[in-house]
């Protein structure tokens, strides 16, 4: 019990938020499925039917009206970026027509909360206000990355490293369809990186399959524990029944080089 009430000593209770999956960028490249929100999908509804859709499946919003509305059903979506600078917002979109009139049902809104300025473009308030977005196919996947405000012009923000930011989606016009969305780095093309369409970026903070490893603290005492996610420099962990935040400094450096590399995949 000692040894326990020693190791334990080093760490604190978990205390989750409801927040949702923190995406992480690589290579300049943030990409996230519209069904990857932990929002409650409100007037947003789970679909299938169009053809080469990305991840499980995509959403339409249902309502407003096809030309407009209020600001409906936000899903916010989480991400951090570890090469700060310039990045585009693209949506893969699709807008759902229902008579012969192309200019509907293919907007929704968009708004960042975090640290970060404008890139060039709109201005940094309407950055961080619900403001249109608009594009898309009407048969088929295209892209929305214009934002409609006093003027039209890209959404850009300058992010900064290590800043978790909040993106949020809302409806506008029904029949929009959104498949997942796209962050791009100054130093892409975003032409390039549409056509590639990359797969989901890795969240930081996903539950993973449970792995049981004996822990070593810098001190020399071990512990078994159920690793449960890696949230920057915090293992989550469950330990004797409890969970706990585990600052990773206090792990000995093998433990360290294993978790970093178990949090991104990269055991065989």
């Amino acid at each position: 019990m000692k040894l326990i009430s020693f190791f334990l000593a080093l760490c604190s209770p978990a205390l989750f938020g409801a927040k949702g999956p923190v995406f992480v960028e690589k290579g300049g490249i943030v990409a996230i499925e519209a069904e990857s929100s932990g929002s409650a999908k409100g007037r947003w509804k789970e679909k299938t039917d169009v053809k080469d859709f990305s991840g499980t499946c995509h959403l339409e919003f249902t309502g407003n009206s096809t030309t407009n509305g209020p600001p409906n059903s936000p899903l916010k979506y989480y991400f951090k970026v570890k090469k700060p600078g310039k990045y585009q917002l693209t949506i893969r979109a699709r807008k759902r027509l229902e008579t012969k009139r192309e200019d509907i049902s293919n907007d929704c809104y968009v708004s960042l909360e975090g640290n970060f300025d404008g890139g060039g473009g709109a201005p940094l308030k309407t950055l961080k206000e619900d403001t249109k977005m608009f594009g898309g196919n009407a048969d088929d996947w295209g892209w929305a990355s214009t934002l409609d405000f006093e003027k039209k012009a890209p959404a850009i923000y300058e992010l900064k490293e290590g800043e978790t930011y909040e993106l949020t989606i809302s409806g506008r016009s029904k029949n929009f369809n959104i498949d997942r969305f796209l962050l791009v780095h100054e130093s892409h093309k975003l032409r390039d990186v549409q056509n590639d369409n990359p797969k989901e970026s890795k969240s930081e903070n996903a539950v993973k399959e449970p792995v049981i490893r004996t822990l070593t603290n810098t001190e020399g005492q071990q512990i078994e524990a159920e690793l449960i996610m890696l949230d920057g420099d915090t293992l989550h962990a469950k330990i004797k029944g409890r969970t706990f935040q585990i600052p990773l400094n206090t792990l000995s450096e093998t433990d360290q080089k294993f978790l970093k590399k178990w949090s991104e995949g990269e055991l065989e």
